[in-house]
C-alpha cells in the first residue's frame, strides 16, 4: 500500500470538503458536469447535452460533480504517478494510469484497476474505499461524503501500518 498517496488523497478530500467552490462530491460518478442527472440511467440525456469533449480540461469547481477518485484524477495531484483521465467517445470520463512493466512496455489501466494500482491496493480494497455501494446514502454526497471517504482512507492506512509494524509503503503480502 502506498500510504503516502493514501494520506495525500485524504488530505485532498478534506481540503475540498472545506472549499465552498470545490467540486460537488458524489460517489455515483467518476466525474460529470454538475448538470448531468445521475439518477437517470447512466445520465444518458445529460451526457448528450453536457458530455465532455475529447481533450477537455475539466474544471475543479461546483460545476463538476465527482467522486474521490475523480477528484484525484482531475486535480492532477497524482500526475507524477501517471494518474489522470481520458474522455470516451460518448463524453464520459474514464480514470487512467500509465504504467510500465519490467521490460519498459507501457500499459494503460482504467477505472478500478487504475485506482487500485495508484494506491498499490487490491481492487476489493479500492471498492471498499471509493464505491458508493459501500457507504450509506447519507455519506455518498457533499462534504459529509468527502470526509467519510477521507476517514476510511486514514483508517485503512492505520490498519496497514499496525499490521506491518509501522513500515510505510509496504505490501500487506510481505
Amino acid at each position: 500500500m502506498r500510504t503516502d498517496l493514501m494520506l495525500k488523497g485524504a488530505d485532498l478530500l478534506e481540503a475540498d470538503a472545506l472549499n465552498p467552490e470545490g467540486i460537488k462530491f458524489d460517489l455515483n460518478t467518476w466525474a460529470a458536469d454538475a448538470r448531468v442527472d445521475l439518477t437517470e440511467p447512466f445520465g444518458v440525456n445529460g451526457l448528450r447535452t453536457f458530455g465532455y469533449k475529447e481533450d477537455a480540461v475539466i474544471p475543479i469547481n461546483c460545476g463538476t460533480q465527482a467522486c474521490a477518485a475523480g477528484l484525484f484524477a482531475l486535480s492532477g495531484a497524482f500526475k507524477d504517478q501517471g494518474f489522470s483521465y481520458e474522455i470516451t467517445n460518448d463524453g464520459r470520463l474514464r480514470l487512467a494510469i500509465q504504467t510500465r512493466d519490467a521490460f519498459g512496455i507501457r500499459t494503460v489501466l482504467h477505472d478500478w484497476e487504475a485506482v487500485a494500482h495508484l494506491f498499490a491496493i487490491e481492487e476489493p480494497q479500492a471498492w471498499k474505499l471509493f464505491s458508493a455501494d459501500n457507504y450509506p446514502p447519507t455519506q455518498r454526497k457533499g462534504a459529509v461524503g468527502e470526509l467519510a471517504v477521507a476517514a476510511r482512507m486514514r483508517e485503512m492506512v492505520a490498519e496497514h501500518l499496525a499490521r506491518n509494524a509501522g513500515v510505510i509503503n509496504q505490501s500487506d503480502d510481505t
